[in-house]
């Protein structure tokens, strides 16, 4: 309240890149591939794939979806029939392989794409915004960010003949003189009439 105004608070970005909404949807995607037992695990794929761009994280989504819908259509056709142990093994062997693999790949190339400076910026940004750009402070010395400097115009000098020590003194009494001398002559003048 008392003492200088102070300027506006700017909002600083987010430190780390892995904000609370960022951190969710990591969350949430590595959760849907765990809870449907491996029959989702091309959502965070696909995630990745349109996030990304990359050809090899859009092969990667389809192979993910070819294997989990084969495991799909493999536990329709085979729902009442009774599994041998080795095709159960297999069966769950490719669950965990399609999930602890779509997941730890998913999380890893998210996490080091999260970490690359600039590559963290928003899709609904603005182009032309830099999120690594500097945000500049006010000064201290200029409470109001918005108000322009006050900049004194240039002195104009007339241009002076090179100095000469005692030259510029000497030109002065001259003047002086001769302004005496005037003064002089226009009293007695005066006095005389």
């Amino acid at each position: 309240m008392y003492g200088p105004p102070q300027a506006p608070q700017v909002p600083q970005p987010p430190k780390s890149p892995a904000s609370g909404g960022r951190i969710a949807l990591l969350v949430l995607f590595s959760l849907l591939a765990l809870l449907s037992c491996g029959f989702l695990a091309w959502a965070p794929m696909l995630r990745l794939a349109i996030v990304t761009r990359r050809a090899l994280d859009w092969v990667l989504f389809g192979l993910t979806f070819l294997v989990a819908a084969g495991l799909f259509t493999y536990a329709g056709v085979t729902g009442d029939e009774e599994p041998t142990t080795a095709e159960s093994f297999v069966a769950v062997g490719i669950m965990v392989a399609l999930v602890a693999g779509s997941i730890t790949y998913y999380l890893v190339t998210e996490i080091r794409r999260l970490d690359r400076p600039g590559a963290a910026a928003p899709a609904f940004l603005p182009p032309g915004y830099d999120p690594g750009a500097a945000v500049t402070v006010p000064s201290p010395g200029n409470p109001n960010p918005y108000a322009r400097p006050v900049v004194p115009p240039p002195a104009v000098q007339s241009p002076q003949p090179p100095a000469v020590p005692g030259h510029r003194i000497d030109q002065v009494r001259a003047e002086l003189d001769e302004l005496s001398d005037l003064l002089r002559h226009k009293r007695e003048d005066d006095g005389r009439a």
